[in-house]
């Protein structure tokens, strides 16, 4: 093969070209994402992240590119409607990893995948064809919608009633991303209607740090859990002043796994990530959020931890795609 021909066969780094920054705008010295409103401040700490993924992803970048050199050939081909997913969205890197190459045709693409950074439509999307496809009937991640799944898979529940319950509760934004989340004193006479409020979770292990534990799932399938470790001021925030890869079973039973799973089959959900909180009083899990299009993987984390979290989610994915193309699996 001459040099043009092997040239065109090498991916653009699609995540850090200009357009990349056609899905933000900055507002009152804040990052907001155009898509979802999720705002992210403007500190050093943010351009210190931004530097870790411009690492990580040409790390990623580089092994993909080895590969083709090699003459390596994708797993398989698949495309992302109604958009494909920036370099900073977890399952970017994940596909290089995997060897499943991102087409822009789904005629060319083997396999399908519904990404749109929304909680909310009022239907699935249409899939481009009758192939194999992800998260097409996972359409409706708001919270209230998340803590009446998750009361109907585990058996006991998350949400209250503020206008009768008596004491502490959480109230925060339906919407992904806002970070919002405040303690309130309940009875509250008039509560505002686009808000939800949930009981409150001590998800500390002793008293003063509070984590969540974020949880990757794949085709039903943990393998691995973030714990996220956050000071109490930052309780509700996305700042965590540390990570933690972990090992799934060290923190989650058998049989919570298992309902976690099925969770994740009652939304919908093939690809994407559950925030876990386990309440220090009664030691059970509470599920309290759904994101199927995860970002990551987590700027606290070593580039070492960065690469053995998208392996671990790559070996996944890979064996959920095989399975699929295989027949195997819905």
């Amino acid at each position: 093969m001459g040099a043009g021909g092997m040239l065109k066969s090498v991916p653009r780094w699609d995540g850090l070209r200009a357009p990349m920054f056609d899905d933000f705008e900055i507002n009152n010295n804040q990052i907001v994402a155009k898509e979802t409103g999720a705002q992210i401040p403007l500190t050093a700490g943010f351009f210190r992240d931004v530097w870790r993924i411009a690492s990580f992803v040409g790390i990623v970048q580089g092994l993909r590119w080895t590969r083709l050199l090699r003459g390596h050939e994708p797993r398989a081909r698949i495309s992302f409607f109604p958009r494909k997913p920036r370099s900073y969205y977890v399952i970017w890197p994940v596909c290089q990893l995997a060897d499943v190459k991102i087409v822009d045709d789904p005629a060319e693409a083997d396999l399908h995948f519904y990404f749109e950074d929304r909680e909310f439509r009022v239907a699935p999307a249409r899939s481009p064809s009758n192939k194999p496809s992800f998260n097409v009937g996972c359409f409706d991640i708001r919270k209230s919608v998340v803590a009446r799944t998750f009361e109907e898979v585990f058996g006991y529940g998350l949400s209250i009633d503020p206008s009768v319950h008596r004491g502490r509760a959480v109230e925060k934004s339906e919407l992904n991303g806002r970070h919002d989340g405040r303690v309130v004193e309940c009875p509250i006479a008039v509560p505002q209607r686009d808000r939800v409020y949930q009981r409150l979770i001590d998800n500390t292990f002793d008293g003063r740090e509070f984590i969540d534990i974020r949880t990757p799932v794949v085709g039903g399938k943990i393998p691995f859990v973030y714990l996220k470790r956050r000071r109490p001021d930052l309780r509700f925030s996305n700042e965590n002043h540390r990570v933690d890869l972990i090992d799934a079973g060290a923190v989650l039973s058998e049989s919570e796994r298992g309902k976690i799973s099925e969770f994740a089959r009652a939304m919908s959900l093939d690809f994407g990530g559950l925030d876990v909180l386990r309440d220090r009083e009664d030691g059970r899990i509470y599920i309290v959020d759904v994101n199927k299009t995860d970002m990551g993987p987590p700027s606290a984390l070593s580039g070492a931890e960065k690469l053995a979290a998208m392996r671990g989610l790559a070996a996944a994915f890979a064996a959920l795609v095989d399975d699929r193309l295989a027949g195997r699996g819905a």
